[in-house]
């Protein structure tokens, strides 16, 4: 996976916000800080899983 500048990242959770929201759904803010450090490579994918699966189980 290619890093991505903060602004990348900020671009990409825009457009994959609107499109979750059409669904009804959203992101709070701790999965979208998630998710923008993966994108930016703070962390690596294997990470994000790893943390993705804890918000998900403290939910």
């Amino acid at each position: 996976m290619s890093l991505r500048t903060e602004e990348q990242a900020e671009h990409l959770m825009a457009s994959a916000k609107a499109s979750i929201a059409i669904e009804g759904l959203s992101l709070n803010q701790k999965q979208e800080s998630l998710v923008k450090m993966c994108l930016t490579g703070a962390i690596t994918h294997k990470e994000f899983i790893k943390r993705a699966l804890e918000l998900s189980r403290h939910a």
